[in-house]
């Protein structure tokens, strides 16, 4: 640059210059935002009327998207939807049969009654954390009286 000639100097200046309100028309050109709102509006009226297949498939995309989102957020607010309710014991139905009085006749209707959960093996497995936790809690409830009677003395 230092062995570059006057009118070279000029001519990288003519260059950076148009160079730079090029940038200026393209950063206004992406500025103008209702412009662009109405180019995107003509092209997608024309693609409309061409073909309409890719828009209906890119409406029903976005249909089901929305779907999903909306079904998602009220399953999210269902105890269903908690990973929490893996964790709950499913009812086991037991089919309880009518009593049959003297008379020969049934007292009642038969029902269905839950089954007690102590063969389930998901309770099983939840008791036992539960006793885990207890006697961990326990332990260390000692450890901290330990701890403290050795600081103070």
């Amino acid at each position: 640059m230092a062995n570059d000639s006057l009118p070279e100097l000029e001519l990288a200046n003519v260059r950076t210059r148009e160079r730079l309100t090029e940038t200026v028309r393209r950063l206004q050109r992406k500025a103008d935002v209702p412009a662009r709102t109405r180019l995107a509006v003509a092209k997608t009226r024309q693609r409309w009327h061409r073909d309409p297949t890719p828009l209906v498939a890119v409406a029903m995309t976005a249909a089901t998207g929305i779907a999903a989102i909306v079904v998602g957020a009220r399953l999210r607010n269902e105890p269903a939807g908690r990973m929490a309710a893996l964790r709950e014991p499913a009812p086991v139905p037991v089919f309880k049969p009518v009593k049959v009085g003297k008379s020969g006749k049934s007292t009642g209707v038969p029902v269905f009654a839950r089954k007690d959960p102590t063969g389930n093996p998901v309770y099983q497995e939840r008791q036992a954390a539960e006793k885990r936790r207890k006697k961990d809690a326990k332990r260390n409830k000692r450890a901290v009286k330990r701890i403290t009677k050795a600081a103070k003395g």
